[in-house]
């Protein structure tokens, strides 16, 4: 009796082509992807930034922080990382305010940041208006006239 050819499962060709065509397809996709990454990253950033400013805001409607910051305060970030204190008993401070509305620590993650930008709050007397801008940092929808500057 004749044996004949086991023919059940994969030639060693068509195993590399295989494999071939996985690596094609992970070189071309794996860019696309860590872009998407990034892109989610800076978004979450940008509203995160977008977040303090208007905590900041919320943080003027209270009379004594509003005396307190007069014409400026900076919420400046120690490299990508914004911590705010908790306000002590008794007293009401801008940080402790910020820390009741935001938390105590908001942490930057997108490549794009290499360092957090410096928040100033200042009051516009004339306009009766709290102005939150970027200091040393930029926003994605900043205007070309404001440069690095976005108002709330």
């Amino acid at each position: 009796m004749k044996k004949g050819m086991n023919n059940k499962g994969f030639s060693l060709v068509e195993l590399i082509v295989v494999i071939a065509i996985m690596a094609v397809l992970i070189g071309v996709l794996a860019p696309q992807f860590l872009r998407y990454v990034e892109k989610s990253r800076l978004q979450k950033d940008n509203q995160s930034i977008s977040e303090i400013a208007n905590a900041a805001k919320a943080a003027m409607a209270n009379e004594t922080v509003y005396n307190e910051v007069g014409a400026g305060k900076t919420i400046t970030p120690s490299g990508k990382t914004y911590t705010f204190s908790a306000a002590g008993a008794g007293t009401i401070n801008f940080d402790g305010e910020l820390a009741n509305t935001v938390g105590t620590q908001v942490v930057l993650t997108s490549k794009k940041y290499s360092t957090a930008p410096s928040l100033a709050v200042t009051v516009n007397t004339t306009t009766s208006t709290v102005e939150v801008k970027s200091v040393g940092g930029y926003f994605d929808d900043v205007s070309e006239t404001t440069g690095k500057t976005k108002t709330f």
